[in-house]
């Protein structure tokens, strides 16, 4: 569940995946790409509209 707005929701398809704080742009680019502990890998991606970067830490599920 997601914490939007002070309210819990479930994610729908119109809510999915990252989107940019500025633009609110939903396509990104991959800037670089390093592991990191416990088996995560970080990525460093930019918004193709604005260019504002962000990190984003994933971990394998399964």
């Amino acid at each position: 569940m997601n914490l939007v707005n002070n309210h819990l929701r479930q994610p729908d398809d119109n809510h999915r995946g990252l989107e940019c704080r500025t633009c609110g742009c939903k396509h990104f680019r991959v800037v670089y790409t390093r592991p990191c502990r416990g088996g995560q890998v970080s990525r460093r991606r930019e918004c193709r509209h604005c260019g504002r970067r962000m990190t984003t830490r994933e971990r394998v599920i399964g």
